[in-house]
């Protein structure tokens, strides 16, 4: 089953009504501030997030979750994400004061491969009632690319050229699919360096994934044997929460609302997540014996 286009330049496709017009020049994005679609800006129709056949959510573009420019104000969007998650990652009573935020801040390597966090998040000091670090890098990976995208596009050229548009038409299936495996590969390094950077920072700092539920999803059923310990309530250094849509109110024109899913969130330790992450892998003896092609292209068998 292909995916469905959820959502169109900010706006939801599964209500009727407003009936949603077409964006053919670039314009600002709807979940930054002053920052022009990225979509838009590369020639690509402003698709923000699309739907499995089971209405699982799945973002494609990297502005959506919570964009990080640097030296522009938040905007609302981008505060209430925040804040969500930092009530998670610190306490359910912080306010909008007490967490404070750096973006795409450099971080150090030593070969001087250029590495940015998306976010630096941090508490004010005076705040200790919690089992976490006070600051760590939060780094946003709400979705990723589908397959077949050309299907994607291929609908939406129909869509905008037929006289009697509706989001029905836009929300129709597609040939596309999600691809949370590339998703995981492309994040897998940045993870690494990171977290390790933050680990080996002052007293050593933490650090916090937000994915969507399809990639949580992924990565839990790949550690599904590692028995990584729950740490929430104790001396944890990395955390990982799902973002999923918030469906408790009624469905309204404009962006899909989304909340941190409070049924996948992992409070453990970073060096013994990275450490599962390495164990993966199992002996391959087969791989390194039997039939062999030397440079003159003759079969050799290897025992």
């Amino acid at each position: 089953m292909g995916v469905r286009i959820a959502e169109y330049f900010g706006q939801r496709t599964d209500v009727d009504i407003p009936i949603i017009d077409p964006i053919n020049k670039k314009a600002e994005c709807p979940f930054s501030s002053s920052n022009i679609c990225k979509k838009l800006k590369s020639g690509n129709p402003p698709v923000c997030s699309v739907r499995k056949a089971d209405g699982t959510l799945w973002i494609v573009c990297s502005d959506r979750l919570c964009a990080t420019k640097k030296d522009i104000p938040l905007c609302r969007h981008q505060i209430q994400i925040l804040h969500k998650i930092a009530q998670h990652l610190f306490n359910p009573g912080v306010t909008l004061d007490e967490v404070c935020v750096k973006r795409e801040e450099r971080l150090d390597v030593v070969e001087g491969t250029k590495y940015n966090a998306d976010y630096i998040i941090s508490l004010i000091t005076g705040r200790t009632e919690f089992s976490g670090p006070d600051r760590m890098v939060l780094e946003m990976q709400g979705g990723g690319e589908t397959s077949n995208t050309g299907k994607i596009t291929e609908l939406i050229n129909t869509w905008q050229l037929n006289p009697k548009r509706t989001n029905e038409i836009l929300r129709t299936e597609t040939g596309a699919s999600t691809l949370e495996t590339n998703a995981w590969r492309r994040q897998q390094e940045q993870f690494i360096v990171k977290g390790n950077i933050a680990m080996k920072t002052w007293k050593g700092y933490g650090i916090a994934f937000c994915v969507g539920t399809l990639l949580y999803d992924y990565l839990m059923n790949k550690l599904a044997t590692a028995n990584l310990p729950d740490l929430k309530e104790y001396n944890w250094t990395l955390a990982i929460l799902a973002i999923k849509e918030d469906d408790t109110e009624a469905k309204s024109p404009g962006p899909i609302p989304l909340t941190v899913d409070e049924s996948r969130m992992l409070f453990t330790n970073y060096q013994t997540f990275v450490q599962a992450l390495i164990n993966q892998g199992e002996p391959s003896l087969n791989a390194f014996r039997g039939t062999f092609v030397n440079l003159n292209n003759r079969e050799v068998n290897i025992i």
